[in-house]
């Protein structure tokens, strides 16, 4: 019998039977938890034997939506509630190659790994849960969503000279909850763009402070001197774009920023900016 078997017989000793496990490889073991979410599925968790050390993983599956629950990483609300927990279970994060986030915990000691999966699979469970909640009325998160899809769909085909990281933090370390929708990097310079855009004039306003916000924070961190553009890009489609019951707002956005924001109908303004 193998050690990580051995762990994972440990956990069912521990927590009872309904804790299974399957052998992943030969460093890696698939422990499939009692903990549900929501969504009705059952949470796995995995342990990696390397170096000496016992990683304990979610394997990606929460941030690749495996629970079948969308972690939306500009929800604030979404955003408190996962940084809560993580802070609470003392969760760490990392990327794998494909941009898949992977939550994970870490320990030398094999005698602390039943631990260690146990609060990672209740963390794992309340995030996924979590995540199906309903922050907002789902006609602004579809107005949402569409248009960032196809603002994203345009930059992405646009401006191939450049890096590109869509809703995305400036800095992980400080800002991390600190977003754009599109992070434009060459030769060492950035091009931050944020989508503005809403259902209702409320809702559009909103979105015109939370640009402004994230703008001033971007000014105040420490690649502020790398930043060649702040650019606005505003959904002048959409029901929530309304001019008088707006305009302040964009106006003091566009003082901020240093530029006119730039309306989606007369997107081609951005070609002569970042190329």
């Amino acid at each position: 019998m193998s050690r990580l078997e051995k762990i994972a017989l440990n956990v069912q000793d521990s927590f009872g039977q309904l804790w299974s496990f399957t052998l992943r490889g030969k460093d890696t073991i698939e422990i499939s938890t009692p903990y549900s979410t929501t969504t009705n599925k059952f949470v796995s968790i995995f342990v990696t034997e390397r170096g000496g050390k016992y990683i304990v993983s979610d394997g990606g599956l929460l941030n690749s939506e495996a629970y079948e629950s969308h972690l939306d990483y500009e929800n604030q609300c979404l955003l408190k509630i996962i940084y809560h927990f993580e802070a609470y279970y003392e969760v760490k994060r990392t990327l794998d190659k494909q941009g898949i986030k992977h939550y994970y915990k870490l320990t030398i000691e094999e005698r602390l790994v039943p631990n260690l999966v146990y609060e990672l699979a209740q963390f794992v469970s309340v995030c996924a849960s979590s995540a199906t909640v309903q922050f907002e009325d789902e006609k602004e998160k579809e107005e949402r969503e569409s248009f960032r899809t196809k603002a994203t769909s345009y930059i992405s085909s646009n401006f191939p000279r450049y890096q590109k990281r869509f809703r995305a933090p400036l800095d992980k370390k400080d800002f991390r909850s600190v977003r754009f929708s599109a992070l434009l990097e060459r030769k060492n310079r950035l091009s931050i763009i944020t989508y503005v855009t809403g259902s209702t004039p409320s809702n559009f306003r909103n979105s015109i402070a939370s640009a402004n916000m994230n703008f001033e924070l971007a000014s105040l961190s420490r690649y502020n001197e790398y930043i060649e553009n702040k650019i606005v890009l505003v959904n002048n489609t959409a029901d929530g774009y309304v001019q008088n019951q707006i305009s302040k707002q964009l106006n003091l956005l566009e003082e901020h920023i240093g530029r006119e924001a730039i309306n989606w109908s007369e997107r081609e303004k951005l070609i002569p900016i970042l190329n």
